[in-house]
């Protein structure tokens, strides 16, 4: 029994581990710093994260909550933002009143990643919903 316990406790924080790690800006390569401070050099509220081999970073910018993703070598890999649901493309506002009649729309997001852009929509707390830049619904994910 005492092994069983170990082993879960063990798998709990390894699975904390993996999760993004909120970081000092400090800690950010210079590079990385950079280049984020070139393409965005009026940030407030910036808030450093590593997940995975990217380094991530919320901000505000021209009154906008954006995040950002940056490689190891400043290179912006994705970013995304928040936008009005009326912003959306049709077929997205189309899915959500046919398949959650009733339910509003909490957050729209644009994602830009190269030249791939998707968005994410949230109509329940805890979920949200992909779509290509079309419209064409993708795939439910945990928000």
């Amino acid at each position: 029994m005492k092994k069983l316990l170990l082993m879960s406790a063990c798998a709990v924080l390894f699975c904390f581990s993996v999760n993004a790690q909120k970081m000092n800006a400090a800690k950010v390569p210079a590079v990385v710093k950079a280049s984020f401070a070139k393409q965005f050099p009026t940030a407030a509220d910036v808030k450093w994260e590593k997940e995975g081999k990217t380094y991530e970073v919320a901000l505000k910018y021209n009154g906008q909550n954006i995040t950002v993703s940056l490689d190891g070598k400043g290179t912006i890999v994705e970013t995304e933002f928040g936008i009005k649901s009326i912003d959306l493309p049709a077929p997205v506002l189309k899915y959500v009143s046919d398949n959650f009649k009733g339910k509003p729309i909490l957050s729209a997001d644009k994602i830009t990643a190269g030249s791939k852009i998707t968005y994410e929509v949230v109509v329940q707390k805890g979920k949200a919903l992909m779509f290509d830049e079309k419209g064409k619904y993708i795939k439910k994910e945990n928000d």
